[in-house]
């Protein structure tokens, strides 16, 4: 063993009284900290701490602070043993003695929930969680849509609270946010004793996320679901209702106890401190594994810019049995639709150079790893997240605490070689990747899928730098609205509200500004592959700016550049998209530039003779698509070198302008405009479709244009990923 690299041991059968050699091991990760804290070679030799297999339940978050840091060279490391055999709980495994109820539901009393106040909202059995006893029951076979129920509408402006509160105000609450009004041929017939128990999942009225609230109370005379607390999970500070659900709104209603009527239903009564629960068939409650998360977070990094937490890693490790954080307080870092809770199971904040790789996240409550405020140099690499509560990995900082020399943003930060799928448990405007009030992060070779809402997010354009490449993207927006694999934001200082979310008035109106003020430093965004059947592959929203996109391959979506500036699109390919190429509410004097790119459309959706009457959404093998085009000045500052095709069999673009006209160009047309003078309508002669291989033939139009072939199948995750964690 190398004298100059200290080793230390945690086995499940150790002894915190141990030194923490291979023959008498710790028994616990705090334990071990505390250890290499004392150490006075930390930092001067590099310490690995190896943690034998097992599930280690902490009995408290453990924490690390700025004297558990190693160095540059001589790191401190924790690593599991081998790799994947931990388990690091935010839990407690139960001692339950199960007893039959009825209907096949067991029951098991828990002493603990009274004597020591436990309460949990979430229960894992042999590994997998269960379902909160729930009414729609869950049913995942469409996701967002089957087990849901749909309103009667929204609460009426003059409907009477049966019980106001202090956290009432009428003020800045409409009806919609109050409660909602439910339909009893639709609604549960039975009658619930603790409806204030009750927790709504509820869908924001346009499908950009979900809410939740506490019920406050249930009124079965006019059929009214009353709200309590809750309700903040949604941003959109430019919106005067972000929060409001209408009729069509979908919600599910869960912890109630007359609704426990399916297989791997259950429910805590904690003022008899009795579990109940109706296994599905093939579970052995006699032999099974029932655990419960107790903390919101597992690992906490806490150092400040002054003294940082710094040259720490995690590897190989499964995080698990943490609890959900949807109630909790949210904030709103940026003017887009979002809000998040700043909390992870994974949490840094003052942080340098710390790295999580190589673990598996799995069914955590709340965010799998958050990047808050000031860090430097975070790593998270070579994980996997599946059914996390809410997005896999955030990266957030605070733009009010970034004057003068305070710097409380994540910088040169990265989210590499990930595999993320099916999050989003209770959270539905979530993400993969979740970026704002950043700089420089790196967003690489990740692969995600099946997921509500976007893959990755930039929420805002708040010093930009960041980096995504070489991702493949799939089956996104599942639960709502709009968007698609990547979607951006920019509403900053210079986000013009009148070109976009209100009535358009010509005088209000301004030119795109000095963007570059906040998204100083270019986005770049290349050799990505992201399929979809909807939506926009790339999709730049409401005053995105400052960006550099070229070498991507979109699959049934292709890219839409809503207001904003200084975006330079070139050699990407669009396949067959489920909308055209879209300009979307142009800025003016937007110094947009869009060349060398290959764009082909099928003749799906096609309507007869290009119906004008066209809906955003819909696909007609046009080639481009302008929608409120800027008032004053070009379109964009160039779009010229493209090679186009359609199934159609003729170049359109469609345009509406902001007084509603609606006209198809043709080419010519087009041209006139001084636009694609260059370009061409044809074949671009791929390589090899049928298996992803868009590269063009030699004697391809596109590339007589400047087009350059680029590597295919490089996209995803690369040779390094762990295969313990391989689906």
């Amino acid at each position: 063993m190398d004298r100059s690299h200290i080793h230390l041991f945690v086995a499940s059968d150790g002894d915190d009284t141990n030194p923490g050699t291979e023959e008498r091991p710790l028994a616990t990760l705090a334990r071990a900290r505390d250890v290499v804290r004392a150490r006075s070679e930390r930092g001067k030799e590099p310490i690995t701490l190896s943690v034998g297999g097992g599930t280690y339940y902490l009995g408290e978050t453990l924490v690390f602070g700025p004297d558990d840091s190693g160095s540059p060279e001589a790191p401190v490391r924790y690593v599991s043993s081998p790799q994947g055999a931990v388990t690091v709980s935010g839990g407690r495994k139960l001692d339950s003695q199960w007893r039959p109820f009825r209907d096949g539901i067991m029951m098991c009393e828990l002493p603990e929930v009274r004597a020591e106040g436990l309460s949990f909202t979430q229960l894992f059995v042999n590994g997998k969680r269960q379902v909160r006893a729930r009414y729609p029951n869950y049913d995942p076979s469409e996701p967002g849509v089957s087990g849901y129920i749909e309103p009667a509408g929204a609460l009426p402006d003059e409907a009477q609270d049966p019980a106001p509160g202090p956290n009432d105000d009428m003020t800045f609450s409409s009806g919609a946010s109050r409660g909602v009004v439910f339909d009893p041929d639709t609604f549960t017939k039975k009658r619930w004793a603790r409806p204030e128990e009750a927790v709504i999942h509820i869908y924001q009225f346009a499908y950009w996320g979900n809410l939740q609230w506490q019920v406050k109370a249930l009124d079965h005379e006019d059929h009214i679901i009353w709200f309590g607390r809750g309700g903040h999970q949604m941003g959109a500070k430019w919106f005067e209702t972000p929060c409001d659900v209408r009729e069509g709104s979908r919600f599910y209603i869960e912890n109630v106890f007359e609704e426990l009527d399916a297989p791997g239903e259950w429910y805590l009564d904690d003022r008899e401190g009795i579990l109940y629960y109706l296994p599905p068939e093939g579970v052995d409650l006699e032999t099974a594994a029932v655990e419960v998360p107790v903390f919101q977070q597992a690992v906490r990094f806490l150092g400040t810019q002054d003294e940082p937490v710094h040259d720490i890693a995690f590897s190989g490790f499964r995080f698990a049995h943490t609890a959900s954080t949807f109630l909790e307080e949210y904030s709103v870092p940026s003017l887009s639709d979002w809000a998040i809770h700043r909390g992870g199971t994974v949490f840094l904040q003052g942080t340098r150079d710390c790295r999580i790789e190589n673990c598996w996240f799995d069914g955590v409550g709340g965010n799998g790893v958050f990047v808050n405020n000031h860090n430097r140099g975070v790593a998270i690499t070579g994980c996997k997240f599946t059914e996390t509560g809410d997005s896999a990995v955030c990266f957030v900082g605070s733009l009010e605490l970034t004057n003068g020399t305070q710097r409380s943003f994540p910088y040169e930060c990265e989210a590499t070689n990930n595999l993320v799928h099916d999050c989003g448990v209770f959270g539905k405007q979530t993400a993969g990747v979740y970026i704002s009030r950043a700089k420089r992060i790196t967003a690489g070779h990740n692969l995600m899928y099946d997921l509500p809402r976007a893959g990755i997010c930039i929420g805002d354009g708040t010093r930009g730098g960041h980096v995504i490449e070489y991702n493949h993207l799939h089956d996104t927006c599942r639960e709502t609205g709009d968007h698609g694999p990547f979607h951006a934001w920019g509403r900053d200082k210079y986000w013009c509200l009148v070109q976009s979310h209100t009535e358009y008035l010509k005088d209000r109106s301004h030119y795109a500004g000095e963007v570059l003020i906040d998204a100083m430093e270019p986005v770049i965004i290349r050799h990505n592959f992201f399929e979809e059947s909807a939506g926009w592959g790339l999709d730049l929203d409401d005053g995105a700016s400052n960006y550099e996109i070229y070498n991507n391959l979109c699959v049934g979506v292709s890219m839409k550049l809503r207001e904003g500036a200084y975006r330079t699109i070139y050699n990407n390919i669009w396949v067959n998209g489920a909308n055209s190429p879209c300009f979307h509410v142009g800025n003016e004097d937007n110094h947009d530039r869009y060349v060398r790119n290959i764009t082909t459309m099928s003749a799906a959706g096609m309507r007869p003779e290009h119906d004008l009457n066209f809906e955003m959404g819909a696909s007609y093998g046009e080639i481009y698509t302008l929608i409120a085009p800027p008032a004053r000045g070009p379109w964009l500052e160039e779009i010229d070198y493209n090679c186009f095709y359609s199934a159609v069999g003729e170049f359109a673009a469609r345009v509406e302008m902001r007084e509603g006209e609606r006209r198809k160009y043709s080419l010519e047309e087009w041209r006139a405009l001084g636009f694609d003078l260059h370009s061409v309508f044809a074949d671009p002669l791929f390589v090899d479709p049928e298996n992803n291989d868009y590269r063009v033939k030699p004697g391809s139009p596109a590339l007589k244009l400047g087009f350059e072939n680029f590597e295919m199948g490089t996209w995803g995750l690369t040779e390094e990923f762990p295969d313990v964690w391989r689906d």
